[in-house]
This record gives C-alpha cells, structure tokens and sequence, in this order.
C-alpha cells in the first residue's frame, strides 16, 4: 500500500496537480535522492505523452 501511495504522489507530481507546498516537498525529497531522478522524469514524459493523446483525440472529434 506505500508502494501505491508514493506512486500515486510522483505521478501527482509529474502531471502538475500539486499544490506548492507539496511540491516543494517532493522536490526536496528528490534533491534528497537522486537515484530517483531519473525515474520521475521517465513518468514526467509518460504524462505527457498522455496528455498529448488525450488532447489530440479530443481535438479529431
């Protein structure tokens, strides 16, 4: 269940749905360990490859 809720906050954190003091938080968390840098910037770019199909199937309507 951990495992599920720090998913769902980094997932939080790549789509931009934070509120700032939360983000200042992960960001520190991040600056914290490093080693998960890379993995946070991967789900950052499935967001947004989301986001992007999301919006271009929206848009063929």
């Amino acid at each position: 269940m951990k495992e599920q809720l720090e998913s769902n906050v980094i997932t939080k954190y790549a789509a931009g749905l934070m509120e700032h003091d939360e983000q200042t938080q992960v960001e520190k968390w991040l600056q914290d360990n490093p080693q998960f840098s890379q993995t946070v910037a991967f789900i950052q770019q499935q967001v947004q490859a989301m986001s992007l199909e999301f919006s271009s199937a929206n848009h063929a309507k």
